[in-house]
C-alpha cells in the first residue's frame, strides 16, 4: 500500500512537472505580447531577435487597460518608440505572465544593437554584431557607449515598466534596460 502511494505520488510529480514545462509559450521572432502592469493595466513588447537560448525584447511606451485589445492595433504598437529594451530569458513568457497577442514584422535592423567585449589593456575592445559573427575594433567612444552582451531575468525588465508607470520604486538598476538610440549593429557595420 506504501508502495503504491509512493508510486502515485512520484508519477503526479512527474505530471505536474511536464505540464508546467510545456506551459511556456513557443515564442518567434515578430511576436507581439503583454506585460501586467498591474490589475488594470498592460504594457506591450515585441520580440526582435534571438541569441542562444535569449531573446532581444523591446516594450513600447504604450499601457492599455485591461478591457482594451492591443493586438487590434499591432501596426501602430510596432511602430512607435520603444522604452525599454533587454536581451532576456524566456520564463515569463506563461499563461497569467507576460502573454503573446499577436504578430507584426519585426524591425530588426532598426533595433538590434551591437555588443563590445575585451578590455582596452588587454587585445583592444572589441565590436560585434547582435548574432556574434561579425566583430571589429571598436573606436573609443563606442568602448564606452556600446553596452556588454548580458542576458537577464525578464523579472528586471517587468519591475522597470512597473515602476515608469508609478508602480514600485525606480532603481537605478532600470537603466541598464532602457532603451538607447544609436546602438543598433545595422548602423556600426557596412
Amino acid at each position: 500500500m506504501a508502495l503504491e502511494r509512493a508510486f502515485e505520488a512520484h508519477h503526479g510529480i512527474a505530471r505536474w512537472m511536464l505540464n508546467s514545462a510545456k506551459s511556456v509559450y513557443d515564442v518567434a521572432i515578430g511576436d507581439v505580447f503583454t506585460i501586467p502592469v498591474d490589475d488594470q493595466r498592460r504594457s506591450v513588447g515585441q520580440v526582435l531577435g534571438e541569441y542562444k537560448s535569449a531573446l532581444y525584447v523591446i516594450v513600447f511606451d504604450q499601457i492599455f487597460g485591461a478591457d482594451q485589445d492591443p493586438s487590434l492595433q499591432l501596426e501602430d504598437l510596432t511602430g512607435s518608440q520603444p522604452l525599454f529594451a533587454r536581451l532576456i530569458f524566456d520564463s515569463r513568457f506563461r499563461p497569467g505572465m507576460w502573454e503573446i497577442i499577436g504578430h507584426a514584422a519585426a524591425d530588426s535592423e532598426r533595433y538590434l544593437p551591437a555588443f563590445t567585449y575585451g578590455a582596452a589593456e588587454l587585445d583592444g575592445v572589441k565590436i560585434t554584431d547582435f548574432s556574434g559573427s561579425r566583430v571589429r575594433r571598436a573606436s573609443g567612444p563606442e568602448s564606452k557607449e556600446v553596452p556588454r552582451r548580458a542576458i537577464d531575468s525578464p523579472l528586471i525588465l517587468e519591475k522597470a515598466i512597473q515602476a515608469h508607470h508609478g508602480i514600485g520604486r525606480w532603481l537605478p538598476a532600470f537603466e541598464e534596460v532602457r532603451y538607447r538610440p544609436g546602438i543598433a549593429w545595422s548602423e556600426l557595420f557596412d
